[in-house]
């Protein structure tokens, strides 16, 4: 198990590259709000297609389909720990030292910072779901 959660963290990680870039991307044409929701549906999907090949290979491969789907339905379980987390530290936490340090950017680069605990919370929430009923043992 503990190899298992090695890869599925190193994909995470490929996810949270894809996540940030999405993100970063979608906001110079959205609020950072729905950018950062628009961003989560395309890494959920990114870390699906990478967990399905790398970290739960050999596991029944035969429904992909609903297999991506029960993947979008943990990743949407483990996106209320993700989006609270982030929502509180956008809405809740006094950011003024960076909107100072950053200038225009501040809003982004803060938006991305609290990406990062949230991600995590999200991530374990995840690993458990993923592993006890999206990638099944595939059949003998």
């Amino acid at each position: 198990m503990s190899q298992r959660l090695l890869k599925f963290g190193v994909v995470g990680g490929i996810g949270f590259i894809v996540d940030v870039a999405s993100m970063t991307l979608l906001s110079l044409f959205l609020p950072v709000i729905p950018a950062r929701a628009g961003a989560f549906w395309i890494a959920a999907t990114a870390t699906w297609w990478f967990n399905r090949r790398f970290t739960f290979e050999g596991t029944d491969t035969r429904a992909p389909v609903k297999q991506w789907g029960r993947f979008l339905l943990c990743a949407s379980i483990g996106f209320v720990p993700n989006w609270g987390c982030y929502w509180i530290l956008i809405e809740w936490v006094n950011n003024e030292w960076i909107m100072q340090l950053a200038g225009s950017y501040g809003l982004l680069l803060w938006s991305l910072i609290a990406m990062i605990p949230g991600v995590l919370l999200g991530m374990l929430a995840n690993f458990t779901l993923a592993n006890r009923w999206v990638f099944l043992p595939a059949p003998e």
